[in-house]
């Protein structure tokens, strides 16, 4: 009786679909879990430098005076980077740059070009981001 009841048991198919699934599925959908992961850390990080690097360049282009301009920039990064929840490590490793059509930089009617690169956390990948704005030709600039 008892043999009967194991060999039913073990012959019996019934729940081996499911079973199968999971068997099959994990090892299936698992590089895809980590490779959608990456792909939004990277995604969040990419969003985070252009906003990053359009709020300094706004900051950079809308002051007053030339000399006060490269400071106002470089304490806007780091305020905005702080509140976006970077830690001091990350903000320490920017390298921002500014490239401008005209001299001095911030001359009426000049572009000016800023460039961002911030080094991902546990990656060996930097992102890069850049931001333009003109001057006013009647803006005054001191």
């Amino acid at each position: 009786m008892l043999v009967m009841k194991l060999r039913k048991l073990f012959t019996d198919e019934c729940g081996s679909a499911s079973v199968e699934f999971v068997v099959l599925a994990i090892p299936l959908f698992l590089p895809i879990l980590i490779f959608l992961n990456n792909f939004s850390q990277l995604s969040s990080t990419e969003i985070l430098a252009r906003n990053l690097v359009r709020e300094t360049l706004r900051a950079y282009v809308t002051s007053d005076n030339r000399l006060f301009a490269n400071f106002r920039a470089e304490e806007t990064l780091r305020i905005a980077a702080r509140e976006s929840g970077l830690t001091q490590d990350q903000i320490s490793s920017f390298d921002l740059s500014f490239t401008c059509s005209q001299s001095p930089c911030l001359s009426s009617g000049g572009r000016i070009q800023a460039t961002l690169r911030m080094r991902l956390d546990r990656q060996s990948r930097e992102v890069s981001a850049q931001a333009i704005e003109y001057i006013s030709p009647w803006q005054w600039i001191t």
